[in-house]
């Protein structure tokens, strides 16, 4: 077919989900720079949840949205046909599938409902494609990262440039830069920033209240010239203040003081990054931060971990990894609960810092440059 006019990009998600999908938005976009290109994608699931929109409206690579309620979708006829029917007026003349591997039932069930809008063309919806799982990587010992795999959905539309850091941009204004730069301010220590975030979409995804605690008691030792900023949604303030008055240098707790793109633009002034997995590590991840990640055993070691070889995550692979649960109730989130204090330091010492290597307080500690 010619080059459509109007192309169609189903890609359901919230932050980590879209920051992971750059690269493929930064290839739709030039390989179909005239057409209007949308967005079928989910309203938030949960209250810390981000808008698709609220990621990617000021960047040029879409140009407006579909956002539904997508259980309402599936469980509602007249939803359905209402979605249908909005897709259909629009007339797209091409899908471009971006969704994680489907079973075949749930396959049909979108390739049937995608027909029905009329479509025109579709990349990436034969069920050998939908089906396909993440990539073992023997070299790596784990599977390949989420970015690589929607990487080679796009494949026949051209390379999606995963190690050009132009692919991960975010197109901030000189608003946001200028909103994040006041932000963080109060924060700067003399040798740096570290950023974090304490905050997880799912219970099962956090490590801890306590372990937090202790690991930025120590840090702050280590870290004497470092300032520190706490980043997250509004719920996490409180939370996220008790993690903040341990430090002992410049601090910044600035939870739902900030839009998602505000920050962003707040990572730009990181060295270093802490948290779970969860959208905040891959938008430093995206501002090429090296980054710590405290991680659930939940998914496969690799496809949920933050793009690039610069980064540190900590993952124990207990016997019931890859259970893909929202909640663990028969062994108490061994997983990422026996991961210690002393590991996450030692993934911070180990880091390639963003600039130089930097000593730690007068314990003769450095961080490794990469």
């Amino acid at each position: 077919m010619e080059d459509p006019s109007r192309v169609l990009i189903f890609r359901p998600g919230s932050v980590g989900d879209t920051i992971l999908c750059l690269p493929c938005f930064h290839l739709i976009a030039r390989r179909f720079p005239n057409a209007e290109r949308r967005v079928l994608t989910n309203s938030p699931v949960a209250k810390v949840s981000v808008p698709v929109k609220a990621i990617l409206d000021g960047t040029g690579l879409v140009d407006d949205y579909f956002e539904v309620d997508h259980s309402d979708v599936r469980s509602r006829l007249h939803t359905k046909w209402d979605l249908c029917r909005r897709i259909r007026s629009w007339r797209p003349d091409l899908l471009i599938v971006l969704t994680e591997p489907r079973e075949f039932k749930q396959h049909l069930l979108e390739l049937a409902f995608f027909e029905l809008c009329g479509v025109r063309a579709m990349l990436n919806m034969s069920f050998a494609e939908r089906a396909a799982p993440h990539r073992w990587v023997p070299e790596r010992g784990r599977y390949e990262y989420e970015a690589e795999r929607l990487a080679r959905l796009v494949r026949s539309l051209g390379d999606a440039r995963l190690d050009d850091s132009a692919s991960w941009d975010l197109r901030l204004s000189p608003t946001e830069r200028e909103r994040a730069l006041q932000a963080v301010k109060p924060a700067r220590g003399t040798a740096g920033l570290i950023v974090c975030s304490i905050g997880a979409a799912l219970g099962i995804q956090d490590w801890g209240e306590e372990n937090w605690l202790a690991m930025i008691e120590k840090l702050t030792v280590k870290a004497g010239r470092y300032g520190l900023a706490v980043v997250g949604a509004g719920s996490e303030y409180q939370r996220s203040e008790a993690i903040r008055k341990r430090w002992h240098g410049p601090s910044v707790n600035l939870c739902g003081r900030l839009s998602i793109r505000e920050t962003a633009a707040v990572m730009k002034h990181a060295n270093v990054y802490l948290g779970h997995d969860s959208g905040p590590i891959h938008l430093a991840a995206a501002a090429g931060v090296p980054c710590v990640g405290i991680y659930t055993a939940k998914n496969p070691a690799g496809q949920w971990f933050p793009y690039g070889n610069k980064h540190r995550v900590l993952f124990h692979d207990v016997p019931c990894a890859g259970c893909r649960l929202s909640e663990c109730t028969v062994y108490a989130k061994r997983c990422i609960t026996s991961i210690t204090v002393a590991e996450v330091l030692g993934a911070v010492e180990d880091l390639p810092l963003r600039v130089g290597s930097v000593s730690f307080g007068a314990t003769g500690n450095t961080l490794v440059s990469g």
